[in-house]
């Protein structure tokens, strides 16, 4: 399932890169932040149980970087049919129904030329118990995400030392550590477990 799931990843990040006619080239932005050192571009993503996807542009180096989110029920389960409008879903053998596990959380560098490597990739528990309503537990994913992406825009860059540029601080950045800052504050519990099952390491 991983293996079908990063193929999948790996299409669309070959059809984003591709040349298109100039009319359609942002058809798939929805929303841009600009910055001194980065820009972060929030894009549509066609994949079952995509929650967010995000491209973080550098204004150095070959590397750009892309953070993705899906919801795990809905990636990992197949697909039978239809009832009634509504799509009918299976689990896969070995697939826990019980799992705490919500969502799919992935971070990948991307050169300009479309080639893609994972920077770390885990299953995760983004909902868990927070004080506020179910409503605001179901955002609290997509805006926990978010707030990790936007966090490139702050990351300064020093010209004279090397190992504070910002290409440097990025890739030395606590991806995980960032994501459960963030979720604990949208659940408003500071002891939100991620319960993080490592998907691919960086390799």
């Amino acid at each position: 399932m991983v293996t079908k799931w990063l193929e999948q990843i790996h299409r669309w990040v070959k059809q984003l890169l591709r040349p298109r006619k100039k009319r359609r080239a942002y058809s798939k932005i929805l929303k841009r932040w600009d910055g001194k050192n980065c820009a972060v571009l929030r894009i549509k993503r066609e994949t079952s149980g995509e929650v967010a996807t995000y491209r973080i542009i550098s204004a150095y180096g070959q590397f750009d970087y892309l953070i993705t989110l899906d919801r795990l029920r809905e990636l990992l389960w197949d697909l039978v049919g239809e009832f009634d409008g509504f799509p009918i879903r299976i689990p896969p053998v070995g697939y826990q129904i019980n799992s705490p596990l919500t969502h799919r959380f992935a971070v990948f560098r991307i050169q300009r030329n479309g080639n893609i490597h994972p920077i770390g990739i885990w299953d995760v528990d983004l909902q868990g118990f927070g004080i506020g309503s179910s409503t605001l537990r179901e955002a609290a994913p997509f805006r926990a995400v978010l707030g990790v992406a936007l966090h490139a825009l702050r990351i300064p860059h020093h010209k004279k030392f090397p190992s504070l540029s910002w290409d440097s601080q990025l890739e030395r950045l606590d991806w995980l550590g960032l994501l459960k800052e963030r979720i604990s504050q949208e659940l408003q519990n500071p002891n939100h477990n991620l319960k993080a099952c490592v998907v691919l390491p960086d390799t």
